[in-house]
């Protein structure tokens, strides 16, 4: 249950981010331009420079506790060897103390010491002892208790055991059954009753205490050897400094519902003993409960926080006394230093991408000036419909580009919009003349039928002939339906044209149509193939040649057909057919002279083409002097009948 529980959070977190990310990204795309190059700008240098920064400080705050770790550990060290070479001078003197034969047959012996014997001690024995001890300058005092009735007290250093400071070290002794333990408690300078109140005042100790055994293992005293606290352990026990951001414990690692007799160490709380620094707030109570839950092994680190704080503790295991020697570091110092410092600087860097940002919009504002102008251009243009609308240019950038552009475009628009007025004005014109026409031809159709009549009543059948394929010309001429035929009508126009044409000359001019039905249905212009006949017989046929011939076939390639017209006539020079091809690629049909020998009607058949079907149709025209000449016309594969399959019989160009 927990476990869905968890993966319901997740999924919801990740539907608020993404719904957060897609409003955020739709009130984006409301806004101009300039607003979304300053997003995008706060963006790509913010958020590098933000998680550059925190990468920075997060770097710097693991140097910086490392720095911290590294010093306190060497004073945590330092204090740890000087606490251990303390005990091991205590030890030694201690271990001198009982190791003179005179002094422990004078502690143990039980019988009366005579005059002379107390005299000797005094003067060869009792100096050794005070000379150890003013060799130590750091042990206090050298005490040796005996419970021998016979034993005088020499002070400072030979006591009975009645003037013990603590009446339960004598059980602890017997426990120990000769073995050192470390007592630290809090007694008075001097043993002696009676002396002067100052001298009586107490002071705390760190005291070595071991039993002394006469022979046989039976008890007979205790030898201390005690040391200020201040002086055995100063940067725990001894005047706090009030810049000083640690504090030192000595703590005894076990719980003491855990002490036993073969502990070394017999107070109940050695925290209580420490001095507590201004700088930490920190109760001792909860110092040793917190250390006890955190130790782990004979050394180490650990953080922790109390009250919102943060602090570093660090603890190393004292030898000899069962205990640990803890240093607790106040952090909030440093700490809030660096955090001040990276606040500063966050604060700093964005007060500076702030004051870019407005540097940058500024000259977003200049630069997009001309956008601005652009857009409102635009608007007016599609609100008002003013194509006139001259649009000014600055500068020679992308932005100024693009309104060279769209000035040219709008000029484009004004051509192609009087363009196509002038076409409709034409149209219109062209319609009411074709009305025009319609109703003259019905008149010369009227003429042209009784004059017919009258040819076939008097018998003159050809001439009846011609009257019927004139009539059908114009009929042909005069009823524009559209501007593209079958190519079946046009061969039939072409058929009545040459039918005329042979009454003039006699029927010497033959017409051969090689085309299949597949190609009768083809697309193409009307009135296109008259053109190029006319041209042939005008300007191909010479009067001493007899009979003249005009083919007509076709052939297709791929979605192009090529419709030939090759009469046999006395054809044109190769400079002729030249000049001819490139006044066909001009684009000014003035340019042509009337006399260029049917250049001007073959350029209209080539300009139609080229403007109905695009530039790469047209007319190519090849020649043999004195054999032929070939006019082809290159159109689209179209036909006017669709569904019916006209590729079966299309004939290929090979």
């Amino acid at each position: 249950m927990p476990g869905r529980a968890r993966s319901q959070m997740k999924s919801l977190l990740r539907r608020t981010i993404w719904q957060w990310v897609k409003g955020t990204a739709d009130r984006l795309g409301g806004c101009s331009l300039q607003v979304k190059l300053i997003v995008a700008y706060i963006g790509v240098i913010l958020i590098p420079v933000v998680l550059f920064s925190l990468y920075t400080f997060h770097q710097l705050y693991e140097n910086t506790m490392q720095d911290i770790t590294v010093q306190n550990q060497y004073v945590l060290d330092t204090e740890l060897a000087h606490i251990h070479s303390n005990m091991e001078i205590m030890e030694r003197t201690a271990q001198l103390a009982i190791s003179d034969r005179n002094v422990l047959r004078y502690l143990t012996e039980e019988r009366e010491i005579s005059s002379d014997e107390l005299v000797q001690f005094n003067l060869n024995v009792f100096p050794n002892l005070q000379h150890l001890l003013y060799s130590n300058p750091n042990v206090e005092n050298i005490r040796l208790y005996t419970n021998n009735p016979q034993a005088h007290e020499i002070w400072p250093m030979i006591f009975n055991e009645s003037r013990l400071p603590k009446a339960s070290w004598l059980k602890t002794a017997q426990l120990r059954q000769g073995k050192i333990w470390w007592e630290m408690y809090k007694g008075p300078k001097s043993l002696l009753l009676g002396l002067s109140r100052q001298e009586s005042e107490k002071v705390q100790y760190m005291a070595l205490l071991r039993e002394i055994q006469s022979t046989g293992g039976r008890h007979a005293g205790l030898v201390e050897t005690n040391m200020r606290l201040e002086l055995f352990s100063p940067r725990v026990f001894g005047i706090p400094q009030r810049d000083r951001a640690w504090q030192m414990f000595i703590l005894d690692g076990d719980d003491s519902s855990s002490r036993n007799a073969d502990k070394p160490m017999s107070s109940t709380n050695i925290a209580t003993a420490s001095s507590q620094s201004d700088s930490l707030s920190i109760p001792l109570s909860h110092v040793h409960h917190l250390f006890q839950s955190r130790v782990k092994g004979p050394g180490g680190v650990f953080d922790f926080s109390y009250e919102n704080k943060p602090y570093l503790g660090m603890y190393r295991y004292i030898e000899g006394l069962d205990a640990y020697l803890l240093n607790v570091v106040a952090l909030d110092g440093p700490l809030g230093d660096l955090r001040q410092k990276r606040n500063a600087m966050l604060l700093i860097i964005c007060m500076l991408i702030l004051f870019m940002s407005v540097i940058s919009y500024t000259l977003h504002a200049f630069i997009l000036k001309q956008l601005h102008t652009l857009r409102e251009s635009m608007k007016k243009v599609e609100q008002e419909g003013d194509f006139q609308l001259r649009i000014p240019v600055y500068g020679q950038g992308e932005v100024a580009e693009l309104a060279l552009y769209f000035r040219s475009l709008l000029s484009r628009i004004n051509g192609l919009i009087a363009e196509a007025v002038h076409k409709q004005a034409a149209a219109q014109e062209a319609e009411l003349l074709a009305l025009k026409h319609q109703i003259d031809s019905h008149f010369l159709y009227n003429t042209l039928e009784n004059l017919k009549m009258m040819a076939e009543i008097e018998r003159q059948y050809p001439l009846s002939d011609a009257l019927t394929s004139l009539g059908s010309m114009m009929r042909y001429n005069l009823q524009w339906s559209g501007s593209c035929v079958a190519l079946r009508d046009e061969i039939r126009h072409i058929q009545h044209y040459v039918a005329i044409m042979n009454i003039r000359h006699d029927n010497q001019i033959g017409l051969e149509i090689h085309l299949s039905s597949a190609f009768m249905e083809l697309e193409m212009l009307k009135m296109s193939l008259q053109p190029v006949v006319e041209n042939a017989i005008k300007h191909g046929w010479s009067t001493l040649q007899s009979p003249f011939s005009i083919t007509i076939e076709a052939c297709s390639k791929q979605d192009i057909i090529e419709l030939r017209i090759q009469d046999n006539g006395v054809g044109i020079s190769e400079e002729r057919r030249n000049a001819i091809m490139a006044g066909l690629s001009r684009t000014d049909m003035d340019s042509h002279e009337p006399g260029m020998n049917g250049g001007i009607g073959l350029y209209n058949v080539h300009r139609r083409l080229s403007m109905q079907y695009g530039e790469e149709y047209g007319i190519r025209l090849d020649s043999i002097p004195g054999q032929s000449t070939t006019v082809t016309l290159i159109l689209p594969r179209r036909y006017m009948m669709r569904g019916a399959d006209h590729d079966d019989q299309a004939v290929d160009c090979g």
